[in-house]
Formats: C-alpha cells, sequence, structure tokens
C-alpha cells in the first residue's frame, strides 16, 4: 500500500519513494487527509482512462486497471457542494517489464536520473579537463620547437626572437613562457 502524504502548499508526495510492484493491475493507497469538514474526491488519469473516487475518511482506496504509463492524481476537497481546494499529487510512472507492472513515484526517477546525468557529466568534464590539458602541452612543446628551428634553422632566415613575436603574433607573456620552459630543459 502506498501511502500518499498532501501537503497544502505544493504536491503531495509518496511516503515511500522507492519502486514497488503492482500486482493484477491495481494499486492500494492510503492518503492521509486532513482532519476537517467535507468530501474528498480522488480524480485519476492512467493512459486515458479516467478514476473519480470518494475517499473514505480513512483514506484507504484501490485503482483497478491500471496499466504502464503515467498516473496522475489530485485530490479534491468539496464542503456541502462547493469546491473548497485542489491537492496535486506527484505522478506515479507505471513500467511494464514482462507482464509485471511497477511504480515509481516520478520525483524519486527524476532525482535518479539527475544523479546519473550528474556523475555522467563529472566524468566527461574529468576527461575534457585531461585533453586539454595533454593539448596545452602538445602545442607549448610545438611551440618551443618552432622557435628552436626559428632561431636556428638557416633556412628561416635564423630570425631574432622579436621576428619570431611579429611573425607569429605571439604575446611577450607566451615568449616569456616559452624561454622559461626552454631554460628548464
Amino acid at each position: 500500500m502506498r501511502t500518499i502524504e498532501l501537503r497544502t502548499n505544493g504536491t503531495g508526495r509518496y511516503g515511500d519513494v522507492s519502486p514497488c510492484m503492482v500486482t493484477d493491475n491495481s494499486l492500494e493507497f492510503k492518503v492521509e487527509l486532513p482532519n476537517v469538514n467535507g468530501e474528498f474526491y480522488i480524480i485519476a488519469e492512467n493512459n486515458g482512462k479516467q478514476y473519480k473516487k470518494l475517499l473514505p475518511r480513512d483514506g484507504a482506496l484501490t485503482l483497478d486497471g491500471l496499466v504502464a504509463g503515467e498516473l496522475n492524481a489530485e485530490v479534491k476537497h468539496y464542503l456541502k457542494g462547493v469546491l473548497i481546494k485542489v491537492y496535486k499529487i506527484e505522478p506515479l510512472l507505471l513500467k511494464e517489464a514482462d507482464g509485471t507492472l511497477s511504480a515509481t513515484p516520478e520525483i524519486a526517477e527524476l532525482k535518479t536520473e539527475l544523479y546519473a546525468l550528474k556523475k555522467s557529466f563529472a566524468e566527461y568534464r574529468q576527461d575534457t579537463e585531461r585533453c586539454i590539458s595533454r593539448t596545452e602541452r602538445n602545442v607549448a612543446a610545438l611551440v618551443r620547437f618552432a622557435y628552436k628551428d626559428y632561431k636556428d634553422n638557416v633556412y628561416l632566415g635564423g630570425g631574432t626572437e622579436e621576428d619570431f613575436i611579429k611573425e607569429f603574433g605571439f604575446t611577450e607573456e607566451q615568449i616569456t613562457n616559452l624561454k622559461g620552459e626552454e631554460n628548464n630543459e
């Protein structure tokens, strides 16, 4: 039996957010009703099938004929035939596997997916940072090679540092770093 905790502000949530089995395509609920006068109806929809049931004071009910998809529901509070309040309930995701139905609250499912996405993104970010670092080292090595070749190769004119900077558009900071790395080798 799934317990639904109604909230005056926000969406009603399931007390237990773990997946559960739906036996014989029916699911038992217990709605924790506020201690006020009036009648409470549950209005639900599952793949086009509509449910409208008066809730007993203990809040227990069973929904039959459920199929895979999404179960959307709300509880409406009436007093003397006048609608007083509507309590939204978080959707319940119904999944079928091997002829068996299971139910999972949508928010719990979304949190699981979000956790998996965050983990995947963190791994992707680490891989990207490693690639960037490796690329920066390779570029620095190529620039050192180009600079050394530019200075030493008679066919390239054996230009000065200023010529190298001017011809290839390097900044003074890049050249200072290049010289520093060149002196450390």
